[in-house]
Parts: C-alpha cells; structure tokens; sequence
C-alpha cells in the first residue's frame, strides 16, 4: 500500500486546491468530485479534510487507499480520531463474527491495536472522546474504555441497557449516545450514568450533536427528525417532510441541518426558520451520508457519499448565525466593560456599573452590532406606503427584505405621503428577530414632498439577551466579586514585577498581564453553573525578547526572564487569592500555550528529558488537534515540538510548585502555535485556568 504523510501529502490536497481563494477553482467551482473504486458508506471529518470507509476499504478524501479489511469481511463500524492519528474499525468476518482493530490514519496499512475480543467482549461500535485521549468501545459486556497512545483498558461503563451498533460523543465531553435499533440512550461521560433515554418507536438511522453541542438531532428511518436540546432534553424543534432519512448533520454554527435521503435528495433545514429549507439533488445516485465541513479559509462544505463517488459541495449561501455572532460579539465587549478602569476608584466602579447601565451598555452594543451585520438593507430594499391608522396616526410602510413598520405621522400630514419613493432614509439602525431575520429598529425618514423628517424608534424593544430567559446571566454581586480579587491579583502581579526588575530579571520592556472573568454555562446534568477563567500572560518587546524572554531554541522556562516572573504571579495567586477555589476533586482546566517563531530548526536540538517524553499527545497545533512526539531521544525536531515543551514546562512548574493544584481534578489542554515571521516576540507561553462550577 502508499504510504504518505498526512498533514503534508495527498490527504490535503483536494481541500488546499479549494482552498485557494485566488484560483479559479475557489471562485467559480461549487460541486466536486472524487471517484472511488467502492462506495463510500461512511464519512469521518478531521480538520479541513474527511476519511471514507466502504464496505472494505478505507480512503482519504481524494481516494488514496488507507486500509483495507478484505473482500470476504465487512466494515461495520469506523471512527477516525479527533487528532486525526489513528482510526479504529469494527468489522465483521466471514462467519460474521465482529472484530475490532486500530490503524495508524497517516501511513497505510500500519495497524495499531487488535481489539481483545475474547477478554473484553466482542465489539458492535467506537467512538473517540472529544480530546482523542480515550476510546470507547461498545460490546456485548459493555462500553470499554480504552486509552489512545497504547490501546490499553482504563475503565468500563457496565449495566448498559442496549447493544449499541453506533456511539457519537457531543464535542464537549459530556455526552457519549448509542443507537441500537429504535433507542438512543445518552450518558453523562462524567458520571457514566444514564442521562437521558429515547424511544424513537421506528429505527434510528442518525444521531449528530451540533458543534457547540447545545442540540442534538435524532433522525428515524421514516424521514422525521427530533432536535433535543442538551440542557433539558426536550425536544425544541420536530422536522418531517424529509423523505425516508438516511443520514443527518449540523452546520459549523449549528443554524441548518442537513438530512440525506434515499430518494437521492439532501434538504438543508434552518433550525430558527423552518420554512426555509433548501434541497440539493446528488449528483449521483445511491447516496449514502452527508456531513459538513470547513475549508482552510472556514467555507462551509457539505460532503456527502453517493454510488461509487465522493462529492463536496460549497454551501455559501448559508446564512450566518446572526443572532450568536450579536450575542457572542456583545459578550467580548460587555466583559471590557466590566473592568475596572485603570484609575478608577471603588466607589466610581460601583456607581458606573449598576443593573440598569449594565443592560442599558449590552443594549448599546447589540444594535451596534447587528446593525454593522445587516450593512444598508434599506438601500437594497423597495419602499412601498401601506394603510393609514388614524386612531394612532401611524402609517404602515413596507420593504421588500424587512418587516413592516408603522411610522408615527400626524393626521395633517398623512396626505403629503404619495409614494415609498418619495422617501428618503437615513440614520437607520437594525435589529435581529428570534427568527434570525433583521428588523429596522430607528431611522429617520425625510418626506420629500413636504421636507418633513419623521422618526421611527423602537430602541426600547425587548434585548436579545431576555429572549433566551436568564440563562447567561451573571448576578453584579459575582462580578462585583471577582473584580476585587482581580484587583489582589493585579497588587500581586505588581509585586512580583517589581522584586523581578530589582534582581535584573526583567525590565520595563517586559508586560505580564493577569486577566479574569466569570463565564456562565451548564454541566452535563443541565445545571446552571459559573465557571471563573483566570489568565497570565506576557509580551517583550522585539529588541528586548532574546534577553529577557526564551532565546533562540531554548524552552526551560527558568531560561526565560518573563517566563518565570510570570509562573512566580501563578504560584502566589494560587497560594493566596486563588486558594479558595483549589478545592480537592474539584475540576480546573488548564490550557496552556506555548509559542515559537519561524527560525529554521536544521538538525533536531537536544532535549534534556526534563519534562519526561512524550508520544503521540494530542495538541491544538494553530487551531487543530493533531498529536505530537518530543522525546529524549528524538530530540526536538522541529518549532511546534519546542513551543510544545514552552506549554510542557508550565506543567512541570504547577505540579511541582503548587502543591494543592495536584489534589484537584486538573485537566491539562496544549496549545501550539508557529508564527511564520522570525524574532523573540513569537516566543513566549501563556496560562489560563478554568475553575469550573466555581461560585
């Protein structure tokens, strides 16, 4: 078989070739199309790109061969990793006996593990957790949980009602589903308890989680799909009308879904507007699954399986989430906001930030935004005159691409207004409706015939934020509250800086900032919780970096200046204001990043072994999870392994200088990130702590 390399090789080729917003092929191509020997009955995203298993084989997006289980065995079952490194396969053999086995996913034909079936029960279904650290397999005895760097038994869900033939985690961690036949039971993956139990009275062909897996959508053979919402597991929208349903997925942003039928039609749905559903006929027949992807420059694909091909689909006339992009904009610029200003007194801070100012600000900010989404509508739209209502003297004028509104015009002048075309807009300002349709919430309007300017306000409508309840709401008192400590953090940290720049450590030319925040969200029993993020970090400026930061190829953090005056702010702040949320068994994430610049590294640079090695760990390498392998022996062959050991060696630092962090639950995150320029200022690390449920 070919052997090739995954990031590099054949894989990407297809996706860097749509890629390319400057080709003809990005410009003008809609529909693509990759011939496969077999047909493609599954499809696995990683990254930018997808893998494909037909009944034997397993191939890349373009086709490569991966593997192959024989003509005489069947594949039933197959799972690519989130890191994209491994894949695992449940087949059956021709007595039809099933059978479980891993494979490396960037070489082909290198197999990794054989799954024990005489030991842990034959094999029905897999699935990876959302981090790639574990593998759940379902069998006959129950879900065996196996660790993903040498495929050995880390833990068992016993008792489990079905015999599940497909498992699918929510992105988040906090749920693992199996489908057997007509039930889909979900389990808390914290708790491994039973969450939640549907009886879909007809099989279930799909189950998906939307990517912020606050939905999940069930699909029925019958072509009816129920969408849950996570929280409650009720159900919050019914679709039917979709043909006999074969396969289903969500959009990136979670605002259409896409449900491929047998009769070779793939309708896309908007989850907020139901009446907008969009079919897509395949371009060839026998379809078989549909997902959807990102390209490298985040344009939405929709790929899907037909007889004997691979198509992909651009989808850019998807409408963005307008509503989350307010909501999600308005939440950075509230949490700046929040702050104390610098010089900003106590007293001054409790007097500025009040309930009433607080959600007058957020006000202020949502229609700012949605207006800047909308851009000039009402330069696009027709403008027509509707009925008069003289009771409340308002007259009812109408666009071709918004709602309605009824313009406050007095009696006298109802008579000046002849034709929309008379009119001229200004000041406009729009609005996003629950639909995640825009509405004009304020304009001024001139009447040309009388040189009169009317004004339409409907500023004091009701937020966006109360549409959805009180759900992300945050009480003055929490925020009041980690304000202060912020303020203890920041004396620290000034502390710190100082003793630093006393000893020649530092100098002004190094900033170590500490940043916090409160940041509601739900747990995976659906329980309102607060979580409380605290963040350190540091910049040096260019000329200063290589004395006060990492030198060239360096990564001890004892090597760097701002690096250990800033782990000297972390080890005081969890020592002193931190303290009290260090709870043993409690759950803290910790993401740590680490950075390196573009410095060619021509022969592999010695590593010293001081953090241990590491094999095949899973790391955001520029935004995707991949794996990496840094050891003593390898040495550090390349910049992402060196700003890998940066980010390692925070670690290193907590477990051994913050004692009571050890007796937590902490859950360690990596980081990596190359910049493409030279210089000491793309080499640093940062730390961010998530206490989760902390208030």
């Amino acid at each position: 078989m070919k052997h090739f390399n995954l990031t590099t090789g054949g894989v990407m080729a297809a996706i860097a070739l749509m890629s390319l917003p400057g080709s003809m092929s990005a410009q003008e191509r809609k529909d693509y199309s990759f011939s496969r020997s077999e047909t493609p009955e599954q499809i696995k995203s990683y990254s930018n790109t997808v893998f494909t298993a037909s009944a034997h084989d397993v191939a890349t997006m373009r086709g490569d061969l991966l593997g192959s289980v024989g003509s005489k065995n069947v594949i039933k079952d197959f799972e690519v990793s989130p890191a994209g490194n491994t894949y695992v396969l449940i087949y059956a053999d021709k007595k039809g006996v099933n059978k479980g086995e891993g494979f490396d996913a960037t070489a082909a034909g290198v197999r990794k593990f054989k799954f024990d079936a005489k030991k842990l029960g034959t094999p029905t279904a897999a699935a990876y957790t959302p981090d790639s650290r574990e593998l759940a397999v379902a069998t006959d005895k129950g879900i065996v949980l196996l660790e993903t760097k040498k495929f050995k038994p880390v833990g068992k869900i016993d008792l489990v009602p079905v015999e599940a033939k497909d498992m699918v985690f929510s992105p988040n961690g906090y749920f693992l589903a199996l489908v057997d036949g007509k039930d889909v039971v979900i389990y808390n993956y914290e708790s491994k308890k039973i969450r939640h139990r549907i009886d879909a009275e007809v099989p279930v062909n799909d189950v998906a989680f939307s990517k912020d897996s606050q939905q999940m959508a069930v699909l029925s053979s019958d072509g009816l799909v129920s969408v849950y919402d996570t929280r409650t597991f009720d159900v919050r929208t019914m679709l039917d009308d979709l043909g006999d349903g074969l396969a289903c997925d969500f959009n990136d942003n979670g605002k259409y879904l896409a449900v491929a039928g047998k009769d070779d039609v793939i309708r896309v749905v908007n989850l907020v507007r139901t009446s907008d559903k969009r079919e897509y006929a395949s371009a060839d027949p026998g379809l078989t699954d549909v997902i959807f992807i990102t390209d490298a420059i985040l344009n939405p694909l929709m790929v899907y399986g037909a007889k004997q091909k691979l198509n992909a689909r651009r989808m850019l006339d998807l409408e963005p989430f307008y509503s989350r992009l307010v909501s999600e904009n308005a939440d950075e610029r509230m949490a700046e906001w929040m702050k104390m200003q610098p010089g900003e007194s106590l007293a001054d801070y409790q007097k500025r930030v009040t309930d009433e100012s607080r959600a007058r600000q957020r006000r202020l900010y949502e229609d700012e935004i949605s207006t800047q989404l909308a851009g000039d509508m009402l330069a696009m739209s027709e403008i027509t005159l509707g009925n008069y209502d003289r009771n409340n003297e308002v007259l009812q004028v109408e666009f071709s691409n918004l709602p309605s509104i009824w313009l406050p015009v007095a009696s006298g002048d109802a008579a000046s207004f002849v034709s929309g075309k008379d009119l001229s807009v200004s000041e406009a300002q729009y609005g996003v409706l629950p639909d995640d349709s825009f509405e004009l919430i304020y304009a001024k309007f001139l009447n040309r015939n009388d040189n009169k300017t009317y004004v339409y306000n409907n500023l004091d409508r009701k937020p966006m934020e109360m549409l959805g309840g009180d759900a992300d709401f945050v009480s003055l008192d929490i925020i009041r509250q980690q304000q202060m400590e912020e303020l203890k953090l920041q004396e620290v940290k000034q502390q710190v800086i100082e003793e630093a720049k006393h000893n020649n450590v530092i100098s002004d030319h190094t900033n170590i900032t500490v940043d916090s925040r409160v940041q509601p969200d739900y747990d995976a029993d659906g329980n309102k919780i607060l979580n409380y993020i605290v963040k350190f970090t540091y910049e040096v400026e260019p000329e200063f970096s290589a004395v006060e930061d990492f030198a060239s190829g360096k990564y001890l953090a004892s090597q760097s200046g701002a690096a250990s005056s800033m782990l000297k702010i972390v080890k005081q702040a969890f020592e002193g204001e931190l303290s009290q949320y260090m709870k043993p068994g409690k759950r803290l994430k910790v993401n740590l990043s680490g950075t390196a610049d573009a410095a060619p590294i021509l022969r592999p640079l010695t590593y010293g072994g001081e953090y241990g090695d590491f094999e095949d760990e899973p790391v955001n390498i520029d935004g995707a999870l991949s794996t990496l392998t840094v050891t003593k022996r390898t040495g550090i062959p390349g910049n992402e392994q060196l700003a890998f050991l940066r980010a390692a060696g925070v670690k290193d630092f907590l477990t051994k200088e913050v004692k009571a962090l050890n007796d937590m639950d902490p859950r360690y995150n990596y980081e990596v990130s190359v910049s493409k320029d030279k210089g000491g200022a793309h080499r640093r690390i940062t730390a961010e702590f998530v206490f989760v449920d902390a208030f």
